[in-house]
């Protein structure tokens, strides 16, 4: 009886040893794969949020991030379209219209970093900055004389554009 009790107990801490080792090798992949990018912070956090991440390998972890960019890309270009029907001043909408212009790029773009992420990261890494582009000229477009405003979207846009600068700095090192 008391062999079988010991021989749980040993099984229930080797359990617990893998599992709690496991956990800090993929803490410590996803802390090292953050540190490379220039926004370690938000990578971390991004990654962490996303349960996935405990079992990624370094690829996956990239296609996470896009996943990320791409899901606020998508809900960006919501708050665009949607700004867009409510303005009617004239400029704004201008600008407005770039912005749902190269959103619908920078979608594409996202989706095409994320299809070749692993076999191809010189490719989703173009595509990634390409993305990065779309972003900056939506913001670009709030900035143009004589009609410079604040853009309503700096905050989304830096996130998008965040985003897919980490996931492109994940991939770039791996070739």
């Amino acid at each position: 009886m008391r062999i079988s009790l010991s021989m749980t107990r040993m099984s229930l801490l080797f359990l617990f040893v893998v599992f709690t080792l496991n956990y800090h090798s993929q803490s410590d992949l996803i802390a090292d794969t953050c540190k490379k990018t220039e926004f370690p912070e938000f990578c971390i956090s991004t990654l962490r949020s996303n349960r996935r991440s405990a079992s990624a390998d370094v690829n996956g972890l990239a296609r996470i991030v896009f996943e990320a960019g791409l899901a606020k890309a998508t809900s960006t270009l919501n708050k665009v379209n949607l700004l867009l029907k409510k303005t009617t001043e004239r400029i704004l909408k201008q600008c407005l219209q770039i912005c749902a212009n190269v959103y619908d790029d920078a979608l594409d773009n996202i989706s095409q970093a994320i299809e070749n992420v692993g076999s191809n990261n010189s490719q989703a890494v173009y595509y990634a900055s390409e993305a990065s582009i779309n972003v900056e000229d939506c913001e670009e477009s709030f900035d143009e004389e004589p009609n410079k405003r604040k853009s309503p979207l700096t905050g989304d846009n830096n996130v998008v554009d965040q985003l897919v600068n980490i996931g492109a700095a994940i991939v770039h090192p791996i070739g």
